[in-house]
């Protein structure tokens, strides 16, 4: 009788410590969920026109050359945000976190959004830049080198991810001061 008195003794027990470390682990995932994740994540729409690129050179914080996987050369405007022009406060940092962004990159996707003008009057390809499966317009507000801005066609693909980051970024600022 004794013998199964802590048989059922250690069997309590052994459930309890299971599902103490699985609240454990459920409530760390949550906390990492709300507290280090973004709002949400994206990834490249499956119905865009897209084109891989080999990076070329940086033109300033939000303008790129690339060639594209059909053999052209293009100058490409990162489609929705704006980094300082050259003269303006953060240039030099912007354009070069574009430049080592792109130069470390393995894998770069431009991708055509469907309510944008595919090119603009400079005749710069308009396009979403994904590095390594990043959105590199989001990492730009994340890394406080951008803003959203320049929205000429309704609502892009991306808007409201990046919007999210972009006040996400503001919140942390404004808590940090």
């Amino acid at each position: 009788m004794a013998k199964k008195k802590k048989k059922l003794h250690i069997k309590r027990k052994t459930k309890r410590m299971i599902a103490i470390v699985i609240a454990a682990i459920i409530i760390a995932g949550v906390l990492y969920g709300v507290f280090m994740k973004p709002e949400y994540e994206v990834s490249p729409a499956p119905f865009t026109k897209k084109y891989n690129a080999v990076y070329q050179y940086i033109h300033d914080g939000d303008t790129a050359v690339f060639y594209i996987d059909t053999g052209e050369k293009v100058i490409c405007r990162f489609l929705a945000v704006d980094t300082p022009e050259i003269g303006e406060e953060g240039y030099d940092e912007a354009k070069h976190f574009c430049d080592v962004t792109l130069e470390k990159a393995s894998k770069i996707v431009l991708e055509m959004d469907p309510v944008s003008e595919e090119y603009d009057k400079y005749e710069r390809l308009l396009a979403w830049v994904w590095v390594d499966g990043e959105l590199l317009q989001a990492k730009l507000i994340r890394e406080g080198h951008a803003k959203v801005a320049y929205i000429f066609s309704g609502e892009y693909l991306y808007l409201d991810y990046l919007r999210s980051v972009e006040k996400s970024v503001t919140q942390n600022e404004a808590s940090a001061s």
